[in-house]
């Protein structure tokens, strides 16, 4: 067996009870092991990170509510993601889960109390921002100063307010970098048997924590009065640099192609025998503002992204389209998700391929941005072109493939012929983060409103006209954590927007 999932597997019997025995977030893992060395620890901290923020499941809604994916006519659509009716319990299991896995970075940054192990405990502080930044994008207020119950020993941790989360997490990569800066020159190393993301590379790592702090500062870019904050933020570590072409945050342990032991995308569309997982490859298709988007701009990624439902024909539905008005598709007459046997570059992938953290294009989007908004200096169509290059190289295409795409006499792909260089930015990611980053899809349209000209559901007892803003608090939570979680206030998934969102 492949030496680095024995490591995870050992990992995994040391700390992995944690994935079931924690039911929300002030429960207590009794098995946690507090005095596993940190190097035990990190492969399965990072692989557990993946299988909750990689599993489409865990974030549909996103892929369903933005254009990208819809449901399979001859299924039985998701009312409550089409009517906009969220409930307590919808996708409470992400929530629990990134705690637990919190739970076990925290561990790591606590148990790393020798000076020689300060790469391993910078590392932990970076995850933790990472998880604490998606908590806080999708609930908002969250406990985070009293979170992890297991070193805390508090049962029933407060909800802090989101937006001093935000400046404490910048606060900690901050300190996470310097940790890195200065590791003494008898540090500890880090093996790629236990570093399953940079292999060890900390120079990787310090691009990734202010890859990460840009990519929440500049989240905070539509709030009024906040840019001054942001620069002098950035400021502090100009000199790291980010994230560039070739250096995505992948993770790794060693997947192999059996069950369990999978890229956790793939997994929940085939099996270890490459059969298909029940319901999984006929249930999701295509969504119809993606193809339409790609086939009008002539995006050869289509072609990946999607399967063709009769020869050259590719076709999808909107989420909640009104059956009087607008008949959905057959699922013969409609395109599947991107899959060709053996080929990391369609939508599907492989059982063994890397699972995305942070991936390159999305870095160098997020730069972009910065630079057009006057955050960061550089070239704001170089880094654009280089996003998307690499975009296209994600998916399966050679390098230049992506000029004659970008260089089209169109304001859609070409940046100098953008009027909107943020809209144009912005609605190149969406289409680049499909089945990569869907939180990060939510956020951007939460702040920005692009992409323009999505169809959101025409279903008449819908709730709203646009999608929720948020989620709700679990209702594990609710049931028991209850007096923290009224503390918070009334909670309105169209009206209670998160902090950053100045729209």
């Amino acid at each position: 067996m492949n030496k680095k999932i024995l490591t995870l597997l050992l990992a995994l019997v040391l700390i992995g009870s944690s994935c079931t025995k924690f039911l929300a977030v002030d429960e207590v893992n009794p098995n946690s092991a507090s005095a596993v060395p940190p190097k035990l620890m990190l492969p399965a901290a990072l692989t557990n990170v993946v299988k909750v923020m990689n599993a489409p499941r865990n974030f549909e809604f996103v892929y369903l509510w933005y254009g990208m994916w819809s449901v399979s006519n001859g299924y039985s659509q998701p009312s409550n993601l089409m009517q906009y009716k969220l409930l307590n319990s919808d996708f409470q299991n992400s929530f629990s889960n990134l705690y637990t896995y919190g739970e076990n970075f925290d561990v790591i940054e606590k148990n790393a109390t020798d000076p020689k192990d300060a790469g391993y405990k910078a590392i932990a502080m970076i995850m933790k921002a990472y998880i604490m930044q998606n908590l806080v994008d999708c609930w908002g207020n969250v406990p985070y100063t009293q979170a992890f119950s297991a070193t805390s020993g508090n049962l029933k941790p407060k909800y802090d307010d989101q937006k001093a989360i935000y400046e404490d997490l910048v606060v900690q990569l901050d300190a996470a970098i310097k940790l890195i800066q200065g590791l003494p020159v008898d540090a500890t190393q880090i093996g790629s048997a236990n570093d399953v993301m940079f292999k060890g590379d900390m120079g990787l790592w310090a691009k990734f924590a202010n890859t990460l702090k840009l990519r929440m500062l500049i989240h905070q870019s539509g709030m009024a009065g906040r840019d001054s904050y942001i620069k002098t933020a950035l400021a502090t570590t100009s000199s790291v640099g980010f994230l560039g072409v070739g250096e995505s945050a992948m993770v790794n342990p060693g997947f192999l192609e059996n069950d369990t032991q999978m890229n956790p995308f793939y997994e929940t569309f085939y099996k270890g025998d490459g059969t298909g997982q029940s319901d999984a490859t006929a249930y999701f298709y295509a969504g119809k503002d993606a193809v339409d988007f790609m086939t009008l701009n002539k995006d050869p990624r289509l072609t990946h992204f999607f399967l063709p439902y009769s020869g050259t024909s590719y076709a999808g539905n909107y989420l909640g389209q009104d059956v009087a008005t607008h008949p959905p598709l057959l699922a013969s007459q409609c395109s599947k998700l991107g899959y060709l046997k053996g080929n990391a570059g369609y939508l599907i992938g492989t059982p063994t391929q890397s699972s995305p953290v942070l991936t390159d294009f999305e870095s160098l989007f997020i730069q972009s941005e910065a630079v057009v908004r006057g955050y960061i200096t550089g070239d704001a169509k170089s880094l654009y072109n280089a996003a998307v290059a690499q975009s296209f190289i994600h998916m399966g295409f050679v390098a230049q493939e992506d000029t004659a795409y970008v260089n089209q006499n169109t304001n859609a792909t070409n940046f100098d012929k953008a009027n909107d260089k943020i809209g144009l930015i912005i609605t190149q990611k969406w289409v680049a983060l499909d089945g990569v980053a869907p939180i990060e899809i939510w956020t951007d349209y939460r702040r920005t409103g692009f992409p323009q000209g999505l169809h959101f559901s025409e279903q008449s007892d819908r709730a709203n006209d646009t999608p929720p803003v948020r989620l709700l608090y679990p209702q594990r939570e609710i049931s028991v954590n209850n007096d923290n979680v009224a503390a918070v206030g009334a909670i309105d998934e169209f009206k209670s927007k998160i902090f950053w969102q100045n729209r």
